[in-house]
């Protein structure tokens, strides 16, 4: 029999060697799963009828905080018995599955537990096989996440459907020829407890032709339970002088007669440079760029073993849900002389939404989750080396689940490499003209998806100075919606930017969850702000009226909130109250900074605010708990949320958060008023949020690299004859003196 040992002790349990309990799902694991599913169905006794169960998403169903910090070994049973009072449990496989039943049209969750994969060699006599452990069918009104294949089915059904195609006839475009987006619906009071999708039509002129240049004027209605249209929105136009307001409600939509049909923009908008040349002969690909390549010849500086990472003192956990996509999980430093110290037990993007501006039925309904609606991770793409990435790469694979329950596998999901990330330090005494500079680098861990028209790269970077940055560069095609010929934009909602396209405002407002253990795992948070000092000009407190000084307020209690306020260069430190810095005497901590954090511009009570409690403000701080992962819930599909909902009702319990196992959650984003220049394709837009050290090392921790030169660099007036200056013997000569700094001045 498989053997369990007990994690009390900081042993760790029969994984594989390397494996980690945050490892994703392999896919014999996913096939375990789906055989213990179509087992227990089998058996039945169980609530609810899945006629032919469709397997709509599987994750690793992570095991209790306090056991996965026993098998860290980074804490003593004392301290973690602080934060947990549950009892040591031998740490567990087990898989959350989502189904749903088109039959009955339920959702239902399950829980396999998946046997212990043992190390190689191991005499084994017999392997459990993989049970379902816990059953639940959903409310009827609840709705698991739209799956990729979902969405995908949305075209042929509306390529099938007559009632498209008489949409279709009357503007005068073939039905084979449309082209459709499958987007969830924030909420249709018209059709409750149906599983539905909005679907956004385009047609193209020729194959390849960029298909979001021509948007049809109608928006079919499916039922992806039964693959019916149910139902085709006709979108009113904006009023000229004088008309009346398109209708802003279905009760209201529902009186009004559509608008006049009208075909989609003909007018091509291509991004790809053979398509280009079709509608623009004389159009050429620039030739100016000279080649630039990254260089390491003697390999990288990380060491991958499994999925933990070890770079440069940092040393932490690469894991991937379908849902958040990249987690990063038990970060430490090793700091030398004070050995490996923790920093965060797990960080993700833990939701996200982009809200349009559009008020009129039935764009209020344009507000699409991409985590909890369809999974970032299920819709990573798979990278190119030399495209997406460049220099010495390693890549990671990732597993989901078919609806059928066969593997979805996505080559290269995770990227890993290194970039210059220009200056570390530097300072030049201007006596002796002696410079001494270093330079940073930084470790990427990164991942792309792409949601119908939409790319997101989420980057997550870790520097030399010990700080952690999540890059989020947001790219691909606006959302484009068709004005009829001679029709105006909306000047309050939207951008013409292209002759009869327009592009609605919008926001992309990200939750990043943090979970720290800085240097404990008893921690707060502090709002930090800078402000001038209260006492007067030509008072004697502040004679000459420069004063100021910071304003510390700690969150002591889950009910507080804090907003971004540039006027006081907010910031906000996640403190250890229990160790302070041997200097400054005050706690060590770690620095949360982030400049891009808008408003949610949509007001209380509507379908946004509701749905996205955790965007309501930009800071709030609640007491660990382990089902509290997604601050919209667990399933956000179709639900019209409430004002005590999500992350609102976590911190409406008012916990004590002063000193205690805490999570921070962060909201930042931005705010797109769309420009001809997005179009027809948007240039990298980037999101920047950073955790710095704040009086957590005793000096700069950067001081141990080396000040180098580089030898390949050269001056650009130099001719190369195979990459080497003419008349040199190919030795460095940029001012490297004995003692390894860089002169920079002679």
């Amino acid at each position: 029999m498989v053997s369990t040992n007990n994690t009390a002790n900081g042993t760790k349990p029969n994984y594989a060697p390397g494996a980690h309990p945050f490892d994703p799902l392999t896919q014999d694991e996913i096939r375990a799963s789906v055989a213990a599913v179509h087992a227990f169905i089998k058996k039945g006794g169980y609530v609810g009828e899945p006629a032919v169960p469709l397997f709509n998403t599987i994750s690793l169903r992570e095991s209790p905080k306090a056991d996965v910090l026993r098998w860290m070994g980074l804490f003593s049973d004392k301290e973690i018995s602080a934060i947990a009072v549950t009892k040591a449990a031998p740490l567990m496989r087990q898989a959350d599955l989502h189904i749903i039943c088109n039959q009955s049209k339920r959702g239902f969750e399950a829980i396999v537990d998946l046997p212990s994969n043992l190390p190689a060699g191991d005499d084994v006599a017999v392997v459990p096989q993989a049970v379902v452990s816990s059953w639940i069918m959903l409310d009827v009104d609840i709705q698991p996440s739209l799956q990729t294949e979902e969405l995908l089915w949305a075209e042929e059904i509306c390529r099938k459907d007559a009632k498209v195609k008489a949409a279709c006839d009357a503007v005068g475009i073939k039905q084979e020829d449309v082209y459709v987006d499958g987007w969830c619906i924030a909420y249709d009071e018209r059709f409750p407890g149906r599983r539905l999708q909005q679907c956004f039509c385009f047609t193209r002129l020729r194959p390849g032709d960029n298909l979001y240049a021509h948007p049809c004027d109608f928006i079919p209605i499916i039922d992806s339970n039964t693959g019916e249209v149910i139902t085709i929105d006709y979108p009113h136009g904006n009023p000229g002088p004088g008309e009346p307001q398109p209708p802003s409600s279905a009760e209201d939509h529902a009186k009004v007669p559509p608008r006049e049909r009208f075909a989609p923009p003909a007018l091509a908008a291509n991004y790809l440079p053979e398509q280009i040349v079709m509608d623009e002969p004389n159009f050429t690909v620039r030739d100016t760029l000279k080649p630039l390549h990254v260089i390491q010849p003697e390999g990288v500086s990380y060491k991958l073993t499994g999925r933990m990472m070890e770079w440069q003192n940092f040393k932490f956990h690469i894991g991937f849900t379908y849902r958040e996509g990249l987690v990063l999980s038990g970060i430490t430093y090793n700091d030398g002389a004070k050995g490996e110290r923790p920093l965060f037990y797990r960080i993700s993007v833990a939701e996200m939404v982009v809200p349009y501006a559009k008020t009129t039925y039935p764009h209020h309904r344009k507000q699409a989750f991409d985590t909890g609606e369809y999974g970032i991770g299920a819709l990573s793409n798979s990278l190119a080396l030399g495209c997406d990435c460049l220099g010495s790469i390693t890549y990671l694979d990732a597993d989901f689940i078919t609806r059928a329950g066969g593997i979805q596998h996505i080559k290269s999901a995770i990227c890993i490499h290194e970039e210059d990330a220009g200056i570390l330090h530097k300072h030049t005494d201007f006596r002796d003209n002696k410079a001494h500079v270093a330079r940073n680098r930084k470790l990427v861990v990164s991942s792309i998806c792409t949601v119908a028209n939409y790319e997101y790269g989420f980057y997550f970077n870790f520097y030399l100075d010990g700080s952690i940055e999540l890059e989020v560069k947001a790219t691909g095609i606006v959302n484009a919606y068709p004005l009829r010929e001679g029709e105006l934009p909306d000047p309050n909602h939207e951008v013409e930017v292209a002759p009869r396209i327009a592009a609605q405002h919008h926001q992309h407002l990200f939750s990043m969850r943090v979970d720290p253990m800085i240097d404990g795992l008893r921690n707060r948070l502090v709002t930090v702000d800078s402000v001038p000092d209260d006492a007067e000009v030509g008072s004697a407190q502040n004679y000459y009226g420069n004063g100021y000084h910071s304003v510390k307020t700690p969150f002591t209690r889950s009910d507080q909130f804090s907003d971004w306020d540039a006027s006081k260069a907010r910031a906000w430190v996640i403190e250890n109250p229990h160790k302070q810095h041997f200097a400054t005497k005050g706690n060590i901590g770690y620095k949360i900074i982030c400049k891009d954090m808008p408003p949610m511009f949509a007001k209380p009570g509507s379908l946004a605010w509701n749905r996205a409690p955790w965007a309501r403000h930009h800071t709030f701080v609640t007491r660990y708990q382990e089902e509290e992962i997604f601050p919209s819930e667990l399933h956000i599909n179709q639900h019209p949320g409430h004002k005590d909902f999500g992350l609102q009702t976590w911190v409406d319990r008012a916990d004590d958060v002063s000193d205690t196992d805490c999570v921070v959650w962060n909201m930042f984003g931005n705010s797109h008023i769309c420009r001809a220049e997005d179009w027809p394709i948007m240039p990298v837009e980037i999101l920047r949020y950073h955790l710095k050290p704040a009086n957590f090392f005793d000096r700069n921790p950067g001081l141990d690299v080396p000040s180098t030169a580089d030898a390949k660099s050269r001056y650009a007036t130099e001719a190369f004859t195979e990459g080497t200056p003419a008349g040199s013997n190919g030795t460095a000569t940029n001012g490297v003196n004995g003692n390894g700094s860089c002169c920079a001045r002679a």
